[in-house]
């Protein structure tokens, strides 16, 4: 078995004891995130409370280079003493585990539900309403050390963490765009340098692109006019269709059209 695995799974049990405090009426649970643009496996503890906010915990990150290394790292975690919680995974496109060869569920990510008191009509007094919340007054020096004391002592910053979640949300709705591309065979790989010059040639000549992105295991193509590039991106107007932001990373063909038809018998260049 390889120490490092079993350090891992040490690792995330630590930190999920503290948030696991066994609420009621409270959902907890651990999520796998494949993370295609990273390769890499992310795992969040995730808590759901009825009328509260989702709060999301990033806990561990590993290579998604070898998923039978992740399903051992899972058989560890739940062995763990008294760690009884569910874990869900989300981008894993029906995979199976190396092992078992069972296949890997994704859950759709939604809130749960949770059954309310129902409302008594023609009551004295209106189930929306409540009374005052009056707010205790503190002077400045008093609202200052009492402020203080929070930051210093309560509250964590958890960095650039606290941001993943919603990485995750916007990378799921570039995933939906893309998948609606038509799929295409693949041409020769082109490198970076290539494909930023012609993105560059076909903004200073005014002319269409037809470009091919590897995507999920498949290869995707885009025609239209290259409207500005990035560092990372590159932004592309098809015909009929909104603009669409292209990480460059995920380019791995490009040719020139000779106008804005987009057959591929019309393409004159290619780099």
């Amino acid at each position: 078995m390889d120490d490092s695995l079993a350090s891992a799974a040490h690792q995330i049990a630590e930190q999920v004891w503290p948030l696991f405090k066994r609420l009621p009426k409270t959902i907890y649970h651990i999520l796998v995130v494949n993370d295609h643009y990273d390769d890499q496996f992310n795992f969040f503890f995730e808590i759901y409370r009825p009328h509260f906010r989702t709060h999301s915990y990033p806990l561990y990150s590993m290579s998604n280079q070898h998923l039978d290394q992740l399903e051992t790292l899972l058989r560890l975690l739940r062995e763990q003493e008294g760690l009884q919680i569910n874990i869900d995974f989300r981008g894993f496109d029906n995979q199976r585990w190396p092992e078992s060869q069972r296949r890997i569920v994704s859950h759709p990510y939604q809130a749960p539900t949770f059954k309310q008191e129902p409302i008594i009509k023609n009551s004295a007094v209106s189930p929306t309403m409540s009374a005052p919340v009056r707010l205790p007054k503190y002077h400045d020096e008093e609202a200052a050390k009492i402020a203080n004391a929070f930051f210093k002592n309560e509250y964590i910053d958890y960095g650039m963490g606290k941001w993943h979640g919603f990485r995750i949300a916007e990378l799921n709705e570039v995933e939906n765009e893309f998948a609606a591309l038509p799929i295409e065979v693949p041409q020769n790989h082109q490198s970076q340098f290539a494909i930023r010059s012609l993105l560059k040639l076909s903004i200073d000549q005014d002319q269409p692109v037809h470009l091919q992105l590897q995507f999920g295991g498949r290869c995707h193509g885009i025609s239209g006019m290259i409207l500005g590039t990035t560092e990372q991106t590159a932004f592309i107007k098809p015909a009929h269709q909104h603009q669409l932001a292209l990480p460059l990373k995920l380019i791995c063909h490009g040719e020139l059209l000779v106008n804005n038809n987009n057959d591929r018998d019309q393409r004159s260049e290619s780099l």
